[in-house]
């Protein structure tokens, strides 16, 4: 994939924007890293990250709505309070109550080594031993579609009381329709783990790939909420830049906005990149003041650097990266009541060759052999008693 383009210090985002706050850049080249058709008409899905999904301008502090926070997630306004068209900056909804724990949700694919969508899938067993490493750390998972081994995951969700936000994959194909069905009826079961039905992934960010501009996406949309018979909140995923373009009629069709956004991809340094995350969701949230809003993925790989073509980026992929990066992010968001998911729970070998690069490989907080990172070790280390 072709990386975005790199983008200056904070500090020269923050005196001497060259663009419009807010504003994205012209729109990055969509990406091309989901996985082909799978088993059984419905395609199979992975999660993403995107570099197509991950560039824009960051605002400064003063983008976000009336009396609204600074660089970094400092409080701006009168006492402190973030406020705003639309209340706090938490939104009309933001972080919800959690149970305490380090992280709300964590994004989750269940493919372990020699295992892919459309190929080799997970056991159950298998399912359930990663979900078990995962509570202690977590209120709820978020997983890309229905299908192959994500099949286990709402009836173990509902044993082990863990929440799950669940979605269909749409890519242009034949699959798309059914995936939507089988979205629809798997929430109709009415399992009481599942929070949150997501309509696609990125869609409108691989529009050049897969033929669907934002009126496809929304039929999709409306054909999911009229197969729902009982009240699970439905969701659209999408880029930063995309929401950006301004989308009033997709905002509307949904009932939560999540976005995702990375640091990594837009070759910010890592002590730039909790704060430009930061002041990214001061955008959004400034744009659809009123609205539930999620970011829905955002991580730091655990190898590579110079992630640009030319290698003058300064995003370099290290463990020790990858955990400064999520605890800068907590420190930052957290007081501001935002709430954010990680990409990823677990390393997945079959990504590294999946059309984002071998970085693909590397955005697990865990190994692929289900060892810890340090991330997910300092994260453990907060786990509450």
């Amino acid at each position: 994939m072709t990386p975005t383009t790199k983008l200056p210090s904070l500090g020269v985002l923050v005196c001497g924007l060259a663009v419009a706050c807010g504003s994205p850049q012209t729109a990055p080249p969509p990406g091309s890293n989901q996985p082909a058709a799978g088993t059984g008409g419905v395609t199979a899905q992975g999660g993403s990250t995107s570099p197509g999904g991950s560039a824009g301008t960051g605002g400064t502090g003063g983008s976000v709505a009336a009396g609204g926070g600074g660089v970094g997630g400092s409080s701006g306004g009168t006492g402190g309070t973030p406020g705003g068209a639309g209340g706090t900056l938490a939104g009309a909804g933001g972080m919800p109550v959690g149970s305490g724990k380090p992280l709300t949700v964590i994004d989750y694919s269940p493919y372990r080594d020699g295992q892919a969508p459309g190929g080799a899938q997970p056991t159950e067993q298998q399912v359930r031993e990663d979900l078990e490493i995962l509570k202690p750390l977590v209120d709820g998972i978020r997983i890309y579609g229905t299908d192959g081994g994500n099949a286990h995951v709402p009836a173990l969700c509902d044993e082990l009381g863990i929440d799950l936000h669940v979605g269909a994959w749409i890519d242009g194909l034949p699959s798309d329709g059914p995936n939507v069905n089988a979205l629809a009826a798997l929430v109709n079961e009415n399992h009481p783990s599942i929070k949150t039905a997501v309509v696609g992934n990125e869609v409108l960010n691989r529009t050049e790939d897969n033929g669907i501009d934002e009126e496809g996406l929304i039929a999709f949309i409306d054909q999911a909420r009229a197969a729902i018979t009982v009240d699970v909140p439905i969701a659209a995923a999408e880029t930063y830049p995309r929401w950006m373009e301004m989308r009033p009629n997709l905002a509307a069709k949904v009932d939560v906005m999540i976005w995702h956004t990375y640091g990594w991809w837009a070759g910010a340094d890592i002590a730039d990149a909790a704060a430009l995350v930061t002041m990214r969701y001061q955008d959004v949230l400034a744009a659809y003041p009123g609205k539930k809003i999620i970011l829905g993925e955002t991580g730091w790989p655990s190898m590579y650097d110079n992630m640009s073509e030319d290698g003058t980026s300064t995003a370099v992929g290290s463990e020790e990266n990858q955990a400064r990066f999520y605890m800068e992010l907590r420190a930052s968001l957290g007081p501001l009541g935002l709430e954010f998911w990680p990409f990823a729970a677990f390393d997945e070998q079959w990504k590294g060759t999946s059309g984002e690069g071998a970085v693909g490989a590397y955005w697990g907080i865990f190994r692929s052999d289900r060892t810890p990172k340090l991330a997910a070790m300092q994260l453990l280390e907060l786990v509450p008693p």
